[in-house]
């Protein structure tokens, strides 16, 4: 599930989007659900003001969360907006690389092009290594296609095409879900305005994050908690003047920022890899499953536990690991090269998020836990994020 709400402005000269992350915490008011039947109010999952309540649920959420008016509800099937695409024979897109389209399983070319249905069905599913933990990735590619796929429906070479146009009028029947209020005209306005913008004029934003794989007592569901005073802020800038804080923008189009220059690393011999310094009674450790074995985060957590190692959280990853990930804050590497030590097959991974903490995500190929040797020289797997990548070669700019 991917959500935008987006504000446009009174003269259609500006717009923000927000992305609301599936996982994300949020207190979803009393609501009517399709059957007609009142849902007490509950603080809940996202997507669950979806999944059980429905769209006029969703819509009261997202009020409750932002303090905005939901005027219109667009709600889209994204494994059937493949089927509108061919309906249309193709879209015509032109595509800025982002953080976002380059997480694709298939990213466009970069500049203008046109998508077949398949190949638009590769833009929208994510990549094999990719984590997309808020959303925000799969919500952006999304938008960009059901754009272009609605400014191309609404074209005069399509409108004037009854054949074609029956087709895709019968594919997006089973594809999109609207409000009542909301007319095919108001869908063109939407397509017409963020597809003729550009620039600054479209801001992009994702829900301030304040933790990430909480997992409250009793559950193994691992939530999203949104830092409430950013996300406040977010949204006053957004009612007032539908803009989006600096500090939180996204910028729209940005071609992705070349790596910041790292110092050279100190010279090391390879075939002597560095002994570990930190002896597990002196770790705590938190144990997230990113696998589809139920129980696994709880029978790896007892496995540590009895090598010596302090457990903190337990629960499920929220995104997707195509290995076992050891990630670590800036002051945990020794710890967190004792851990990953401890799982053979374990990759290192960086994250400021963390502090000082330590979270080991179990992935696919996980064998079990092993001891471990303090002063022992110990080889460690380092994730090719946290490697020194060569520079890459500077690409022209593109411009749509």
């Amino acid at each position: 599930m991917a959500t935008l709400v987006v504000s446009v402005s009174a003269e259609g000269d500006r717009a923000a989007l927000v992305s609301v992350p599936p996982t994300a915490l949020v207190d979803t008011p009393a609501c009517r659900t399709p059957d007609g039947t009142l849902r007490d109010p509950v603080t809940e999952a996202f997507a669950s003001s979806l999944l059980e309540g429905g769209p006029a649920c969703t819509v009261r959420a997202v009020q409750q969360l932002s303090g905005l008016r939901i005027d219109h509800y667009l709600g889209v099937d994204l494994a059937r907006l493949p089927g509108m695409v061919d309906a249309l024979g193709g879209v015509p897109v032109c595509i800025v690389p982002t953080a976002a389209t380059a997480a694709a399983a298939t990213p466009p070319p970069a500049g203008p092009s046109e998508l077949s249905g398949d190949a638009a069905s590769g833009f929208l599913q994510p990549g094999d290594g990719g984590v997309d933990v808020t959303g925000a990735a799969v919500a952006e590619r999304a938008q960009r296609l059901l754009t272009s796929t609605m400014r191309a429906a609404m074209s005069a070479d399509t409108l004037l095409d009854p054949v074609a146009l029956t087709r895709f009028l019968s594919r997006a029947s089973d594809a999109l879900t609207v409000d009542e209020q909301t007319t095919l005209g108001d869908l063109r306005a939407l397509a017409a305005t963020l597809g003729d913008l550009s620039g600054d004029a479209v801001q992009r934003a994702e829900l301030p994050v304040a933790q990430v794989g909480y997992v409250p007592a009793g559950t193994e569901q691992g939530y999203v908690v949104l830092d409430a005073s950013a996300t406040r802020t977010l949204f006053d800038e957004v009612i007032d003047g539908v803009r989006v804080p600096e500090e939180l923008l996204a910028v729209p189009g940005a071609a992705l920022p070349a790596p910041e220059p790292e110092p050279a690393p100190e010279p090391v011999d390879p075939s002597v890899p560095e002994p570990l310094t930190a002896a597990p009674g002196e770790i705590t450790v938190d144990v997230l499953n990113g696998t589809a074995t139920s129980g696994l985060a709880a029978t790896v957590a007892d496995a540590l536990r009895g090598q010596g190692f302090g457990i903190g959280t337990v629960g499920n990853e929220t995104g997707t690991v195509t290995e076992s990930v050891v990630r670590y804050g800036p002051e945990a590497l020794d710890r967190a090269r004792t851990v990953a030590a401890a799982v053979p097959g374990a990759v290192l991974q960086p994250s400021d998020a963390l502090g000082d903490g330590v979270q080991l995500v179990i992935g696919p190929g996980y064998s079990a836990v092993v001891p471990v040797e303090i002063g022992a020289p110990e080889p460690v797997e380092v994730a090719p994020e946290a490697a020194a990548a060569a520079p890459a070669p500077e690409a022209a700019a593109v411009r749509c």
